[in-house]
């Protein structure tokens, strides 16, 4: 079972950690962060001063994952420009939780049983780049429709969209 705990500043070397792992690497986090740098970014976020909601995801006992949700209004530069609904942006920091299934199974019960109720919004979206074949399959398997295709810091990126 997934379980989600709100994220602390003893967390941030643990996302520092994650933040380094070349998965993560690829598509999240393409520049090295410090201890130092995860704590100004995330710090903030942890301490509610930013209109962000930010939990650590659990599998049996065990930290695996970290998710993100916001109200795209709040975001304007997020989900390509949409106000509606909000936004979701995770990771599975643990290799030894990938390929398991539980990418989908975290997105699905974040999304639907705390994301949107918390903000009381009936759609979410989510975006991906193109070559990060694995998201996208996570994340149309969860219900995500495609949106359309739009460029990101130079990266192609796919918007999706999942209506409750």
């Amino acid at each position: 079972m997934i379980t989600f705990r709100p994220l602390a500043a003893a967390d941030f070397p643990l996302l520092t950690s994650w933040l380094a792992q070349p998965h993560v690497r690829r598509f999240v986090q393409k520049s090295p962060m410090t201890l130092e740098d995860v704590a100004a970014k995330y710090g903030p976020r942890a301490q509610g001063e930013q209109p962000i909601i930010c939990h650590v995801a659990r599998s049996d006992g065990a930290d695996f994952g970290y998710l993100q949700a916001y109200l795209n209004r709040d975001w304007p530069d997020a989900a390509d420009g949409e106000t509606e609904g909000i936004s979701v942006d995770l990771y599975i920091g643990e290799p030894a939780f990938l390929r398991r299934g539980l990418g989908r199974a975290m997105l699905d019960a974040y999304v639907r049983s705390l994301a949107l109720p918390h903000f009381a919004q009936t759609t979410a979206y989510i975006a991906h780049e193109l070559a990060n074949t694995a998201a996208l399959a996570c994340s149309k398997a969860v219900g995500f429709m495609p949106v359309r295709e739009f460029v990101e810091d130079g990266e192609p990126m796919l918007l999706l969209k999942l209506g409750v």
